[in-house]
């Protein structure tokens, strides 16, 4: 697993960091990115370039976001 805490970063590094390991993302990993609010902007590009999502809000300033490349990987499962 990828993992990526951006919750200390500013505006645009998180979404930069996001996409360039996404690009590299082989089929059978999973990227997991703590971030201090919901990156909704992220998640159209994503699907729009063959990705998979989930988000999990664990407290009021910490969400956890999976994503895939696999279609077939529960990402509800990975929870933190």
């Amino acid at each position: 697993m990828v993992e990526l805490d951006v919750r200390e970063l500013d505006h645009p590094l998180p979404m930069e960091m996001a996409i360039d390991a996404f690009k590299k993302l082989s089929n059978s990993e999973v990227i997991h990115i703590i971030h201090r609010r919901n990156p909704t902007p992220l998640f159209e590009i994503l699907t729009n370039n063959g990705g998979f999502y989930h988000t999990h809000q664990s407290d009021e300033h910490t969400w956890h976001v999976y994503i895939t490349r696999n279609a077939a990987l529960d990402l509800e499962k990975l929870y933190v």
